[in-house]
């Protein structure tokens, strides 16, 4: 048995991928900032664990973080997320004349 419905993964799936690119842009900040496991990232971030874990699959996929270890965290071991090396941010700098 399949529990995969097209008509309510997909659509919401490839729904607006300017969000997801800035809340994943978010979690890499909190990740910057020492955050390293999911649940930490959802509670600053205020978004649900499942979004957090679908951003960070989107981070994982850019190349930007990995899972590396694990850390304690509310009790439980838990995933360590940290930065990949060499990280090469692509954002423009602006230069001001």
């Amino acid at each position: 048995m399949n529990n995969y419905s097209f008509e309510t993964s997909l659509p919401p799936y490839k729904e607006a991928p300017e969000l997801k690119k800035r809340q994943a842009d978010e979690l890499l900040l909190f990740i910057k900032r020492g955050a390293n496991n999911l649940l930490q990232l959802a509670q600053l971030s205020g978004l649900p664990q499942s979004t957090v874990a679908g951003r960070c699959s989107d981070l994982r996929t850019e190349g930007k973080i990995d899972y590396s270890g694990h850390v304690i965290y509310a009790n439980r071991k838990r995933k360590k997320i940290v930065i990949k090396h060499p990280f090469v941010d692509s954002t423009p700098i602006k230069i001001f004349n």
